[in-house]
């Protein structure tokens, strides 16, 4: 089903060699910004996250609850909101929790779906021809064959 605004778009196989070059080049320059800006946020979340915590009564809430004063952070306070919201069951706050801990694979390890493995193993067995009626008959009617 096509869509009518999809009638102007050219595909890059019918484009000239430099105008899909161009195209390409486009978006390889525009995934190398965006992990820049990635990279950058990153750097910046981490570095506010190590900054004290200015709310007093945040810091004594936490302090409350057996934070040690070098270790009240911002990510003490983030901790802090994962387990309240996990707590007060949120979901996503819940697995969020069991990832940073190393808990989420609780039930064992994933259960593998290979289907190339199923039918190798399925034909390692042997198979007694002398079970099969259709090959009974085949070799009653055939005197050469050697049992």
């Amino acid at each position: 089903m096509s869509r009518p605004q999809d009638k102007h778009l050219i595909p890059l196989t019918e484009r000239s060699e430099e105008e899909a070059h161009a195209i390409r080049s486009a978006g390889g320059k525009a995934v190398q910004e965006k992990k820049k800006q990635q990279r950058l946020m990153s750097e910046l979340l981490s570095i506010y996250s190590d900054l004290p915590i200015t709310d007093k009564r945040k810091a004594n809430r936490l302090k409350k609850l057996g934070i040690e004063e070098a270790d009240l952070s911002q990510k003490a306070l983030i901790a802090d909101a994962i387990m309240k919201g996990a707590q007060n069951g949120n979901s996503y706050l819940i697995q969020m929790y069991l990832d940073i801990v190393g808990e989420s694979g609780m039930s064992g390890p994933a259960k593998e779906n290979n289907l190339l493995d199923a039918i190798r193993d399925s034909t390692k067995e042997d198979i007694d021809t002398d079970d099969l009626p259709e090959l009974q008959q085949e070799a009653e009617l055939d005197a050469d064959v050697v049992e």
